[in-house]
């Protein structure tokens, strides 16, 4: 038996345990102090690799991991809640953009503090758990390749920011390419290739030229790396509380209204009803437009390396391990505020595919199986998930002409849809409320 079907059959077990669909069982599984290197291969002698939901946080869980750090409250490494937690937790952002030549309008919405700024975001949480980060950059691939050599000679593994299209294994269409920035750790690169952890059950092998490509190819981080060195002893109730305060200042004091809560007040004013330049009925008509958006909206909520409910039941699974380790009720009530949120925001995501909808439930059941197939089987299934991405452009294409609801429907969808972002609006504000008063 391998270790990646040992960590499988934990992951089904709880499903059958709880009636947990398998993206939400894997959360409560790859993110407990219970997984260890005898659950997964491990990338070298020494080395540890951690499976994960969401890309940074996995990456700095195992750099700490790598560097000695340890959880003082159980003498384990930290789990992935309390790194995502500590780490600031969640963020808030919607962004729509119409592109009137190419007849195409894209549609994001993030969950993650500092979302928008990874280096801030992976400088200030590992300066909470008492290390200090390096970065290095350069824009020459010569230099890139050399400063990832020594980073790696120097000892432990290496967060290195990577175009994840151009890693063969994701099984990505050529159209994602330079819109797909991504973190991935690199425990070895030499002259047989590169052996990366990249949120999967257990490390993966590609090229050393394509570990390359996929670094050049992301401009903007000029080939961006970042180690740890401990530099002082954790006080987890101080990171706790400082990893709380930077989420509710970032989800009301951004200069930009889009990086806060306010963007979802925004997305229910324009999804329905409204006649602005933001507007849904200019943006997203019915038809191949409307599809995308409704696909994004299930997509980035449930399955864009969230976990599922946009990373608020992994912030309530934080609070939960935080309020043991501190004997602290007012963390417990925080964690079923956030699950009761989370729980929201999957309920939101699942009505913008109404299963009633024959297109709307395939395209439903493909996304959820193409991110279950990549997490679990890696680069064996990357011929099944390009046959997934191949399907799911047809049905997008087939929406030009021939959308699967009719105006009315549509009217009454947005419609549903706009007083679901509302409710979830509300638990937002009142989520955020209690997290000032918790720190008061």
């Amino acid at each position: 038996m391998t270790k990646q079907k040992h960590l499988k059959q934990r992951i089904r077990a709880r499903m059958a345990q709880t009636g947990e669909r398998y993206t939400t069982a894997r959360r409560h599984i790859v993110g407990s102090s219970a997984v260890s290197a005898s659950d997964t291969a491990p990338p070298a002698p020494g080395q540890l690799h951690f499976p994960g939901i969401h890309p940074e946080t996995t990456t700095l869980r195992i750099l700490l991991a790598n560097a000695g750090v340890r959880a003082p409250h159980t003498g384990e490494y930290f789990t992935e809640p309390m790194v995502f937690g500590i780490g600031g937790g969640i963020g808030a952002g919607v962004f729509s953009f119409f592109y009137e030549a190419h007849d195409f309008a894209s549609f994001y919405i993030a969950g993650r503090h500092l979302w928008q700024d990874n280096r801030t975001y992976l400088d200030q949480a590992a300066q909470r758990f008492g290390v200090t980060a390096t970065f290095k950059e350069t824009g020459g691939a010569k230099t890139a390749a050399k400063q990832l050599g020594d980073a790696l000679a120097a000892g432990g593994p290496v967060l290195a920011w990577v175009a994840s299209a151009h890693l063969p294994y994701r099984g990505l269409p050529d159209y994602w390419s330079g819109g797909d920035y991504h973190v991935v750790t690199v425990y070895r690169l030499d002259e047989t290739g590169a052996l990366l952890g990249d949120l999967l059950d257990d490390p993966v092998e590609i090229t050393a030229a394509g570990l390359a490509a996929s670094r050049a190819r992301i401009r903007k981080q000029k080939h961006r790396i970042m180690t740890v060195a401990p530099t002082q002893q954790l006080d987890l109730r101080a990171a706790v509380g400082a990893g709380i305060r930077a989420c509710y200042e970032g989800l009301a004091q951004q200069r930009i209204k889009n990086f806060t809560l306010d963007a979802f007040k925004t997305w229910a004013r324009n999804i329905h009803g409204s006649r602005g330049k933001q507007s849904w009925a200019r943006l997203f008509p019915p038809g191949h437009r409307l599809w995308f958006a409704l696909t994004w909206v299930y997509d980035c909520i449930e399955h864009q390396h969230t976990g599922g409910g946009l990373l608020r039941p992994l912030y309530a699974d934080f609070f939960a391990e935080a309020a043991d380790a501190l004997h602290d009720d007012g963390l417990r009530q925080l964690a079923a505020r956030y699950a009761e949120l989370g729980q929201g925001w999957s309920d939101l995501a699942s009505a913008a595919l109404p299963d009633d909808v024959p297109a709307c439930r395939e395209a439903k059941a493909l996304l959820a199986r193409k991110e279950a197939l990549l997490l679990t089987e890696g680069a064996a299934a990357t011929d099944e998930i390009k046959r997934i991405w191949t399907r799911l452009d047809e049905l997008q294409e087939a929406a030009r002409s021939d959308f699967p609801l009719t105006a009315t429907d549509c009217g009454h969808l947005l419609s549903d849809l706009q007083q679901r972002i509302r409710r979830v609006y509300d638990l937002e504000c009142a989520a955020h409320e209690a997290l000032g008063a918790y720190l008061q």
